[in-house]
């Protein structure tokens, strides 16, 4: 038999910590790509620090619901939010390492870009867009996971969908530009980087948005397809 003792307010308590969590990967994130439109190197000391701070919120967050497991033996749909809860902790530390990949990139680029003024459109606007996909599904995701709603699928595929094209565009102009209007052939790879590792923090998400109905609902569907 489940325990209830105490179990209330631990999941409040575990609550507050992931919007604390998913807030901070969205300012970091924030700021790394505002450093890549920039192509500057500054914002890595920063966003490296979050990361590491990300890591001790995992393992806290971590063994606190695994306390919860252990103390309150929680079943069904509790045992389910809880179960998701742990893949979201995973979840959010990959999009926290995403945006320090991001900005070791960004650092790169502000190297081996000195010669050159800016990143061109073509590759600046299409990773704006998946940003700001992106962060919708963030502060999305976020509120159903703290305040126990279902998941807007609509809105979480279309997101996705978008994400996707802008993906593809940014892929499609790196296939065309001259590694000199990037800063060369390393500088390239540094974009495809950032744009690859937007591409798969929306997809994690989306991931997380499939567990989270399946908590609720006790039925998988699948929004990434």
């Amino acid at each position: 038999m489940p325990i209830r003792t105490g179990l209330d307010e631990r999941m409040t308590q575990i609550r507050l910590d992931l919007k604390e969590y998913f807030g901070e990967a969205k300012d970091a994130y924030s700021e790394a790509i505002e450093a890549f439109t920039k192509m500057d190197s500054e914002v890595y000391d920063e966003v490296k620090s979050v990361r590491k701070h990300a890591r001790v919120r995992n393992w806290d967050l971590s063994n606190n619901l695994l306390l919860i497991l252990a103390i309150n033996q929680p079943l069904m749909e509790d045992l389910r939010i809880v179960a998701t809860y742990l893949r979201t902790v995973d979840t959010v530390e990959r999009v926290v390492r995403h945006a320090r990949d991001i900005a070791r990139s960004d650092r790169s680029l502000d190297t081996l870009g000195k010669d050159i003024p800016a990143l061109p459109d073509e590759l600046v606007t299409p990773v704006l867009s998946m940003w700001s996909d992106l962060s919708e599904m963030i502060d999305i995701l976020c509120k159903c996971l703290t305040e126990i709603e279902d998941v807007p699928q609509a809105k979480i595929v279309d997101s996705w969908v978008s994400v996707q094209n802008a993906h593809g565009q940014a892929i499609e102009s790196l296939s065309t530009l001259k590694s000199a209007v990037l800063g060369g052939k390393s500088a390239r790879l540094e974009v495809v980087n950032v744009v690859n590792r937007v591409e798969r923090s929306a997809y994690n998400l989306v991931r997380l948005a499939d567990l989270w109905h399946h908590a609720l609902h006790n039925e998988n569907i699948i929004l990434e397809d």
